[in-house]
């Protein structure tokens, strides 16, 4: 399971030595361009985009997972005839820069979410954002991928700005899809990134995904039940997926259960950064 594997890279990466993030983040690029060498990119789409529990909220093995979606974006991309690279810069610019000889450019943003994630947040998207992203880098087309089950499903500003800015929304499903029909053979994906503007500004997702999945399939040459087959699939590795991460959870619980009363109470304090919160206030108060 690619998941499983990933997971482990990372943690081994971030356990090596006292090296800065880019370091890492090379270290990972290396390693995961050897691994592709001998496996297929369609493996790593399927699973691609759950941020693993045991992870920590904003560590270093949390960012080298957002990383690896990048990596493995623009990976997917270049298959697809869009030569593309991960722009290093951490923030205030888009995650992948693509180009399709002389004819246009595109910029992309690579989400990953938890599978503890609740709220559908349109900021946790930034849509707006990565529209400014493509002015600043001067690229024609912008697209956001992020697991297909973590957009809004009903409907969802993000889908208003998608159409009004012109941002093509895809799913890592879609990726795979487009890797499984295409097989390296590049074709013709401009009516895809234009796909906004053959729409009229609606917060409806339905609309949206209908439009999206249409034209993927007109640019394939490709059936809808063959968009289906592939979204079933994708979906049936989920529960795979999930039981990894319940299996974390269920094992912090028995951890915790069998800490002392002191151990306990203090990782208590810890969880709900209580002291943390103190500093803030007397940083405020100037005490």
């Amino acid at each position: 399971m690619v998941h499983k594997w990933i997971t482990a890279l990372i943690q081994s990466i971030c356990y090596e030595g006292d090296y800065t993030f880019q370091v890492r983040v090379d270290f990972l690029h290396e390693r995961l361009a050897d691994i592709l060498e001998r496996s297929r990119i369609e493996e790593h789409l399927l699973e691609a985009g759950v941020v693993p529990e045991q992870f920590k909220h904003d560590s270093t093995e949390e960012k080298l997972y957002a990383k690896y979606c990048d990596m493995i974006f623009a990976e997917a991309l270049s298959r697809l005839g869009i030569r593309s690279r991960v722009i290093k810069e951490r923030s205030g610019a888009a995650d992948v820069l693509g180009q399709v000889e002389a004819r246009y450019s595109l910029v992309g943003d690579a989400k990953s979410f938890r599978l503890s994630r609740t709220a559908k947040n349109q900021k946790d998207f930034k849509v707006e954002a990565l529209n400014e992203w493509r002015s600043s880098a001067s690229a024609d087309y912008a697209c956001l991928v992020a697991p297909l089950y973590q957009y809004p499903t009903t409907h969802s500003q993000i889908y208003d700005q998608a159409v009004r800015y012109n941002v093509t929304l895809l799913s890592y499903t879609h990726l795979y899809f487009l890797a499984t029909q295409t097989q390296g053979i590049a074709v013709d994906l401009e009516p895809l990134w234009r796909v906004g503007e053959t729409l009229d500004p609606s917060k409806y997702a339905r609309t949206y995904w209908k439009a999206v999945d249409t034209a993927i399939c007109n640019c394939l040459g490709a059936e809808p039940v063959d968009w289906q087959e592939a979204q079933h699939k994708a979906l049936d590795i989920l529960p795979e997926q999930a039981e990894c991460e319940i299996a974390f959870w269920e094992a912090e619980k028995e951890r915790i259960r069998q800490l002392d009363h002191a151990k306990a109470v203090e990782e208590l304090i810890k969880a709900l950064k209580i002291d943390s919160k103190i500093d803030v206030i007397k940083r405020t108060a100037r005490i």
